[in-house]
């Protein structure tokens, strides 16, 4: 847990205090998921129920100081499902033939005007250390990997 900001600590013992509703330290395991649906993520809730141990004992009482690894968990594995759908995303809109790669250019355009708009400036920063091959083609899975690590930060 050192890892997080002192104001995201903040921000998490918050939220907890308002599901601890008998202000007794704990929630129930089977309010892991609602808790972290509350702080922005959108787990599946048999995930939530796995690691929260609420899928064997549903009325568990999970402490602050153990709810917080369990949400650091689902951020990941939400983050893993993301990396997914993109790589499939780009899948469709540019690599018919299943490569892997797409052309610089299309990737570089498609970037830029579909979904949430980013200048050039931005893309380019996205893009950069990213050479296409001989062909013109970039590996977008290595792109995506970058700007889901940045994204982290």
């Amino acid at each position: 847990m050192n890892k997080l900001s002192e104001s995201k600590m903040n921000e998490y013992r918050d939220a907890f205090a308002l599901f601890d509703k008998n202000f007794e330290g704990f929630i129930t395991a089977s309010e892991v998921g609602n808790l972290a649906r509350a702080l922005g993520l959108n787990p599946k809730q048999a995930d939530a129920n796995r690691l929260s141990g609420a899928d064997k004992e549903p009325h568990k009482k999970v402490k602050f100081d153990e709810f917080v690894p369990i949400l650091l968990d689902l951020e990941k594995i939400q983050d893993a499902l993301k990396v997914a759908d993109y790589i499939e995303c780009f899948k469709c809109l540019c690599d018919h033939d299943a490569t892997g790669k797409a052309e610089a250019a299309v990737l570089r355009n498609l970037l830029i005007k579909m979904g949430e708009k980013l200048d050039a400036d931005a893309v380019d920063g996205a893009l950069k250390g990213f050479e296409p091959d001989a062909d013109g083609n970039i590996k977008y899975r290595d792109v995506i990997n970058k700007v889901m690590e940045e994204a982290s930060k």
